[in-house]
C-alpha cells in the first residue's frame, strides 16, 4: 500500500471512530477501535522508510491526522469519564473487600481491586 493510500486510509477510520463515538454503540466503537489501530501500525510502518524526507503535502496530511488523533483521544476520555459517572449513580461503590477474611486458614484472599 502507497503511503498516499495509508494516509486516506487511517482518514477514513478517523472518520468512523468519531462517529462511533457519537453513535454511544460500544460494539461498533470495538471494531472501529481494532481498525484505527491496525491503520495506526501501517501509518507508522509506511513512514518509517521515508522519515524526514515526506513531500510538504503528505507531511500536511500527517500532521492533520495527529491533530485528528488528539481530538479523538480527547472525545474518548469525556465518553470515558461520562460513563463512570453513570455507572456510579447506578451502583454505588462497595465498602469493604469482595471476600472477607478467612477464618484461620491458609487459603488465598481475594480482595476488590481498587478503583
Amino acid at each position: 500500500m502507497s503511503l498516499d493510500d495509508t494516509l486516506t486510509f487511517i482518514e477514513a477510520q478517523l472518520q468512523d471512530m468519531q462517529a462511533a463515538l457519537l453513535a454511544s454503540n460500544p460494539q461498533t466503537f470495538e471494531d472501529t477501535a481494532v481498525q484505527l489501530r491496525g491503520a495506526a501500525m501501517a501509518l507508522a510502518q509506511a513512514l518509517a522508510p521515508v522519515a524526514g524526507a515526506l513531500e510538504p503535502a503528505a507531511t500536511q496530511r500527517v500532521q492533520a491526522i495527529g491533530r485528528q488523533l488528539t481530538l479523538v483521544r480527547d472525545q474518548l476520555a469525556r465518553v470515558m469519564a461520562l460513563t463512570e459517572r453513570q455507572a456510579a449513580s447506578l451502583l454505588p461503590p462497595v465498602e469493604g473487600v469482595t471476600y472477607g477474611p478467612s477464618s484461620g486458614a491458609a487459603g488465598a484472599r481475594i480482595y476488590r481491586a481498587p478503583g
